[in-house]
């Protein structure tokens, strides 16, 4: 029994060996993330309670003058911190009173302070609410987590000691309410801390942040399933964790962005408006191999209110944390768009896979390239990505290769969509709430839209406007769900036109005058000025010359210019390959493996890519990747006479 009790309680704190591995590696990175905050917090802190020390506490308490020199107290404990990360900065050196210690100090402070003069005044709801706050401050702090077991018990025992004091009047309604919220408080603060803090010990591993995170995300999904309150409180404690995962990056003038997030589920708290659901929608600068990206995500998760909240909770909180990764590791930015879709797609699928098919997620994820406007994407059992073009709108692909997140069947033959936008193109991606309008409330039951072609409609009749579909789209009934769209507007010209002299060109191809058509062709000014179809002739002119070097470069530059060409990109890799078995450099076939393997993700049922691919990685001495594919190909082909070849060379 004391065993599996053990053991229970190892899971739950994650006393995995590398905690103690590398845990002075962790408390160094902890240290360097408090001093990035910790002069911003600073200069916070310095003003934030200047106003209830000088005007507010005053009005409201005049009885309890001492709580004056604890706000101004905290005001002179950031000013000091703020000297001296000055003074340390313009020496260039680093203090050991920053950092973590500075975390320790500042939130310390004013964690018991408040929990010290709130207990005196505990029958005021408004600084019970206070106390909430801070109390939740901590989870998001770039602290140990055993912080959490030390302040949190100090915190309590402050604020019940002045209680016992001073004995204010704690037997109304409303401050019983009060107690209860700041009991969820700290509830929430425990494992919020776990949760984030367990994601940052992870990510500090890499590979091993999300497999190892999957335990405590089921205990915390449980955790906030169970709070299935009517309580106006509870459901504002959780729109605090959803409202900071939503992201919206917007610069440059290449790609235009437009987003709408309306959840189904409205309150109030406090005389103000909230809502609460299952939608979830973000939309960040991302950058991939050098190359600018919008990376965006649209997802819808299975149930209503809080239920579905806690879904979309999870969904932003793993995505946040992969963009993250994206950005800080050189290692996850330098994957192809394709790669890094489909391990994206794994991460989010590891995670949603512990609660057992009790969530489910259907969603958008997608990559829009800045440069060249090729759009790549993943649809999880969401409603069509729809195009709207030269005043038109149409649905990009019909059919679906992946099931929602979290379902435990996962497709063998998993395809990355990849889509050419053109300059003044819209990509519109939302959730079901478009489509499940309620059209009549006539009779027993409520008539709910069935054509899918509706919000085609919709995007037609108000010119692919985003604000002006919602408007249309409530002119053609009420909503019943949740609702969240994003439009993605494309500004540049994707590609040039041929030039000049492309037709005298072709006429010399067609007469057999090769070398005449590639002079004519390399006569422009510049590469930059010469269009995709005649990069492609030249490239093919080069090969037919044998000059395969020359062929290399202007395969690459037109690749390089028109990525979504998934036929392109397969004579580029093949013509790597060639390269390799005149000049023997492995680097070639590095390059041809890299192509090939996004033609797979792309198309995995390409026999001709798939046969190429096993023959680079045997070249390469690959043998397990070389096996796994000659399995996969006799499955699908086993005929096939080149894949006979190649069994004979293995």
């Amino acid at each position: 029994m004391y065993k599996h009790f053990r053991a229970i309680v190892s899971k739950f704190l994650d006393l995995i060996p590398e905690r103690r591995e590398y845990n002075l590696e962790y408390y160094k990175e902890l240290d360097r993330q408090t001093r990035i905050v910790q002069f911003p917090g600073s200069i916070i802190g310095a003003i934030a309670l200047l106003g209830f020390a000088f005007d507010t506490d005053a009005k409201l308490h005049p009885e309890f003058p001492e709580m004056f020199y604890f706000r101004i107290g905290f005001t002179f404990l950031c000013v000091l911190y703020l000297f001296i990360i000055l003074l340390n900065q313009a020496k260039n050196k680093d203090s050991r009173i920053e950092g973590l210690t500075w975390g320790y100090v500042v939130y310390g402070y004013l964690l018991f302070s408040t929990s010290f003069f709130t207990g005196r005044i505990a029958d005021d709801a408004p600084y019970v609410s206070g106390l909430q706050m801070v109390v939740i401050i901590l989870s998001f702090l770039p602290l140990p987590r055993r912080t959490l077991f030390v302040f949190y018990p100090i915190s309590i025992v402050l604020f019940l000691t002045n209680v016992f004091i001073y004995k204010p009047n704690l037997s109304t309604p409303a401050a019983a309410y009060s107690m209860q919220n700041l009991a969820l408080s700290y509830l929430l603060g425990i494992f919020s801390g776990l949760i984030i803090e367990r994601y940052r010990f992870h990510s500090f591993l890499n590979n091993l942040r999300i497999t190892k995170k999957n335990e405590e995300i089921t205990k915390t999904a449980q955790e906030i399933q169970s709070l299935k309150s009517q309580q106006d409180g509870d459901y504002f404690l959780t729109t605090l964790l959803f409202d900071p995962l939503i992201g919206k990056e917007v610069d440059g003038s290449a790609v235009t962005i437009d987003t709408i997030l309306n959840q189904y589920k409205k309150f109030y708290f406090r005389n103000k408006e909230y809502q609460l659901g299952g939608d979830y929608l973000s939309v960040y600068n991302l950058i991939l191999q050098g190359k600018r990206y919008k990376a965006f995500i649209n997802g819808d998760a299975m149930g209503k209110s809080i239920q579905g909240a806690g879904g979309a909770i999870v969904l932003g909180a793993v995505y946040n944390s992969i963009i993250i990764r994206s950005k800080m590791d050189p290692t996850s930015s330098n994957r192809s768009p394709e790669r890094w879709l489909h391990d994206c797609f794994l991460d989010l699928q590891k995670v949603f896979e512990t609660f057992d098919g009790a969530m489910l997620v259907s969603a958008v994820i997608g990559l829009l390239e800045e440069s060249t406007g090729t759009l790549y994407f993943i649809n999880l059992e969401h409603p069509w990505v729809i195009l709207y073009r030269d005043a038109k709108a149409s649905f990009i692909e019909q059919e679906s290769h992946y099931y929602k997140l979290g379902v435990m069947e996962i497709p063998t033959n998993r395809f990355i969509s990849v889509f050419q936008m053109k300059k003044g193109d819209k990509v519109f991606c939302g959730s079901d709430g478009k489509d499940d309008l309620v059209i009549s409330n006539a009779g027993k039951y409520r008539d709910i839209n069935e054509d899918e072609n509706l919000i085609l409609e919709c995007i037609e009749e108000s010119g692919g406007n985003l604000q002006n579909i919602e408007v249309v789209l409530q002119s053609k009934g009420k909503y019943s769900d949740d609702l969240s769209l994003i439009s993605l507007e494309y500004n540049l010209e994707s590609f040039s036109k041929p030039g000049v002299h492309w037709k005298e060109a072709k006429r010399l191809i067609k007469e057999k005058q090769n070398a005449k058509a590639l002079d004519l062709l390399l006569s422009y000014p510049s590469a930059l000025d010469t269009s995709i179809i005649e990069l492609k002739y030249i490239t093919k002119l080069y090969e037919k010359e044998g000059d395969l070097l020359k062929a290399m470069e202007f395969a690459s530059l037109a690749l390089e210019n028109y990525p979504s060409d998934t036929s392109w990109m397969f004579h580029t890799s093949v013509l790597y390959k060639r390269l390799f078995s005149i000049y023997k450099s492995p680097s070639f076939l590095l390059e041809s493996q890299e192509l090939s393997e996004r033609v797979r993700l792309r198309q995995p049922n390409n026999i001709r890519n798939l046969i190429h691919l096993a023959d680079v990685c045997r070249l390469l001495g690959d043998k397990d990747r070389t096996n796994y594919l000659v399995q996969t190909l006799k499955k699908m082909t086993p005929e096939n006479r080149k894949l006979q070849e190649l069994i004979g060379l293995l």
